[in-house]
């Protein structure tokens, strides 16, 4: 894998934004993946699952499905199904906001070895989620590809697995930020205002 052309990409469809960032958590960081801008770009979306696919290609033979947990890497996951002529099948929420596969699903079941895509991996708590949900239809997880892995080396999901890029995510909590004191302006995603630069 490119790691170079994947960073590329993401800088050329403002995807991958370099600044100052207010997350959801309220820490503050530098560096901001804006996903939802791929999910615009069905051309961008296909050759990143090109290479996944080209990724995992060799496991191929030890893949049942592809699998991915609404909603932001759906169409990361189709598209790697999709060039490893694989079944797709995708978890949500249900009403307790617990991961879930819908019943209808039939391609998972007892023994299904899964390969599970996520766009964003920063902690992650939605691999393991999804990988419970999966587990609780009989079938497991075989291998797990990741587009964007900001955990800083911080990741172990238990089974092998491949990003196509890894990015230094470092964070702070707004009374630590170095970026505050140096009066660099400050972003929520989301909310209008100066586009920062890119990545």
């Amino acid at each position: 894998m490119d790691g170079n052309r994947v960073r590329e990409m993401l800088v050329q469809s403002d995807a991958l934004l370099e600044g100052h960032f207010r997350y959801t958590s309220g820490r503050h960081g530098r560096v901001y993946f804006e996903k939802i801008r791929i999910a615009q770009n069905p051309a961008l979306v296909d050759e990143l699952g090109g290479m996944m696919a080209d990724a995992f290609r060799g496991d191929s033979e030890e893949i049942d499905v592809v699998c991915s947990p609404a909603f932001g890497a759906i169409v990361f996951g189709f598209s790697t199904a999709r060039h490893l002529g694989k079944p797709f099948v995708f978890l949500q929420r249900d009403g307790e906001g617990r991961m879930t596969l819908r019943t209808g699903f039939t391609t998972v079941g007892e023994g299904s070895r899964v390969l599970l895509i996520e766009d964003v991996a920063t902690t992650g708590g939605s691999i393991s989620e999804s990988r419970e949900a999966i587990e609780a239809r009989g079938a497991s997880v075989v291998r797990t590809g990741i587009l964007v892995d900001r955990t800083n080396g911080a990741l172990d999901p238990g089974m092998p697995w491949k990003a196509l890029l890894s990015v230094e995510a470092e964070s702070w909590e707004p009374a630590d930020c170095p970026l505050c004191r140096q009066g660099v302006p400050l972003h929520t995603p989301g909310s209008s205002g100066r586009k920062p630069d890119r990545a």
